[in-house]
């Protein structure tokens, strides 16, 4: 199902439909290399920022991410089946929740930004809407003696772990830690209900048709009980961040996730809105050893990168966010500064915002959720299986097996009644 949410009564556009015609996991590399009936992958801009380091080239490395992912994409308003350059896939089981896909444009609902946390001129709460999208291939890379060298491989897909996961989409079957290959690339849009008086770097902004939240008074953010409520109308949300992650292996964590903003002081030189993007960082680790203390005394994240102008922005436009992420490591301008912009960092963390400093009430608790766990790894013994650094994967697994237990739950009573009748 692409949406749970009604489709207004005079739209008269488009609406979404999810695409998860999943491809299948090879049984493994060696058999699919010897099997000549599989292509090979020709293009050379496959997966071409593993040529670059991140760590001393960080733009250029984003910037080939934010290329790869906008090539046949922009040109369909991000309709991925009608992309003619790659093929590209939503998570699935991201619409069974109240926060769920809405129907246009399959838009979940995110964290609302709360009043003046990111602009001075921000009195409004706003509501953020978000799309994710995992390629189909890539290519692999072999290093050699530290030199990374493109040679003829087999295509890999990063979505066959969706095709593996949901080979019978009925029956689903997630029993074993799940990975990412390389070459894998994730990406998200994220749009906003920000106006250009609200905040003006999103000016001339590229937007979208919504079905969003009810929104009674403009400086309250809908509540975690009210998302599911939604207008009977479209609206539109326009793009305020963009954020990607791409499986690396010189990473401590396996991946390597970035962010851009959209920068409306771009707008008198670059031409068409969805370039207008600013990168806000990298990030390649969780920097476990950054605590409280040491980010006091004056210590800045060795995994992560912060884009100058980026900070510089975040400065001009005054708002109480006193970072991009928790204690200087990457976020975007949508996301919480508490956490980090690793999938892993989910944390909901309790403390004090104090003369724009966040004082979180036990940071061992915190630091936690900072430690570097390796990709395809499980947290500790303890936990489940891990979804390899994939949020919406977590996410819509969640929402299948809750709706599967309503199911049950739901028959039970069904056939107690028939019983007891």
């Amino acid at each position: 199902m692409s949406s749970n949410f009604p489709i207004p009564g005079d739209w008269q556009g488009p609406v979404f439909k999810i695409r998860n015609d999943y491809p299948q996991a090879p049984k493994s590399l060696t058999a699919e290399k010897s099997d000549p009936s599989i292509p090979l992958a020709s293009s050379p801009d496959e997966a071409s920022w593993l040529k670059v380091d991140f760590k001393t080239d960080p733009l250029e490395y984003g910037s080939l991410v934010k290329e790869y992912c906008w090539e046949g994409n922009t040109d369909v308003d991000f309709v991925v089946q009608e992309n003619l350059v790659r093929d590209w896939y939503h998570a699935p089981w991201m619409h069974a929740s109240p926060k769920g896909r809405e129907p246009l444009k399959g838009l979940t609902f995110e964290r609302s930004t709360p009043p003046f946390e990111f602009a001075d001129s921000q009195a409004h709460a706003l509501q953020n809407w978000a799309i994710g999208f995992y390629n189909a291939r890539g290519r692999l890379w072999d290093d050699m003696e530290g030199v990374l060298e493109l040679k003829p491989c087999l295509i890999i897909k990063g979505a066959s772990v969706f095709g593996e996961v949901w080979a019978d989409p009925s029956k689903p079957v997630w029993n074993h830690d799940l990975k990412f290959p390389p070459g894998s690339c994730v990406f998200k849009l994220l749009f906003s209900t920000a106006t250009d008086d609200q905040v003006p770097l999103m000016k001339g902004s590229p937007s979208l048709p919504a079905v969003i939240c009810q929104q009674p008074d403009p400086t309250v953010a809908p509540g975690k009980g009210s998302a599911g409520k939604r207008n009977d109308f479209s609206s539109e949300v326009r793009l305020i961040q963009v954020d990607w992650a791409t499986v690396d292996e010189r990473s401590p964590i396996g991946w390597v996730f970035g962010t851009f903003m959209y920068d409306g002081t771009l707008a008198d030189t670059v031409p068409n809105p969805w370039d207008r993007l600013t990168s806000v960082g990298l990030m390649w680790g969780n920097d476990p050893d950054l605590d409280q203390a040491a980010f006091d005394a004056g210590q800045e994240p060795a995994e992560s990168w912060i884009n100058p102008r980026a900070e510089e922005l975040r400065r001009e436009l005054g708002g109480k966010r006193p970072s991009w992420g928790y204690n200087g490591r990457l976020n975007g301008p949508a996301d919480n500064f508490i956490r980090a912009q690793s999938f892993e960092s989910r944390l909901v963390q309790e403390g004090k915002l104090i003369n724009y400093k966040w004082i979180p009430r036990n940071e061992e608790t915190t630091m936690v959720y900072f430690e570097n766990m390796e990709s395809g790894k499980a947290a500790n013994a303890h936990s489940s299986f891990s979804a390899d650094y994939s949020l919406q994967f977590t996410v819509g697994w969640t929402n299948y097996t809750n709706w599967l237990k309503s199911r049950t739950t739901s028959t039970e009573t069904i056939d107690e009644n028939r019983t007891t009748s």
